[in-house]
């Protein structure tokens, strides 16, 4: 979306234009949407997380400062609904992996790294969809994670060092 035409929608949104504020998350929808699954692993979950997130937003919209900024303070509201919904779900819910792979299908390198990603623990997962699917820079992440920039380069390098031994292992094993 034009950065102009955001910051004129935000502005309205703000002014309590319902319609302004649909036109902007319908724009970002798709995005938010794929960077939720990422990170939750179901697309229930992530529509429900879209959801939330664009209620929260709707709620929030006027205590937004930087119209410009639209998009990532979206994508900041749903990476925190992701987290939370992570945390209840570790809390009450026994995680089960199952996957349902027929001989005849052919898993692609994106369904390779999708299985491997998902393989990874969440601190991990969370930073590497954060800068790889959503463009945060690794300064963003640290911000938005509340966590030293050191720690958040460390993540992504161990992070990344994980993710490249299951692809490996996945083609070599």
């Amino acid at each position: 979306m034009e950065k102009s035409r955001q910051i004129q929608l935000v502005k309205k949104a703000k002014k309590g234009d319902d319609q302004a504020f649909i036109t902007l998350c319908e724009d970002y929808q798709q995005v938010i949407y794929n960077a939720a699954y990422k990170i939750l692993l179901n697309h229930a979950d992530a529509s429900d997380c879209l959801q939330e997130a664009e209620v929260k937003a709707w709620q929030n919209i006027r205590s937004l400062k930087n119209e410009a900024a639209f998009n990532s303070w979206l994508f900041r509201i749903m990476a925190n609904i992701a987290k939370s919904m992570l945390t209840k779900k570790q809390k009450y819910v026994e995680l089960k992996e199952h996957h349902l792979v027929s001989e005849q299908q052919e898993t692609t390198v994106s369904d390779d790294i999708q299985d491997s990603l998902a393989k990874l623990p969440d601190v991990y997962r969370i930073i590497l969809v954060l800068y790889y699917y959503a463009g945060f820079s690794i300064k963003q992440i640290s911000e938005h994670e509340r966590k030293p920039i050191n720690t958040v380069k460390t993540r992504l390098a161990r992070g990344r060092k994980m993710l490249k031994e299951l692809l490996e292992d996945k083609k070599y094993g």
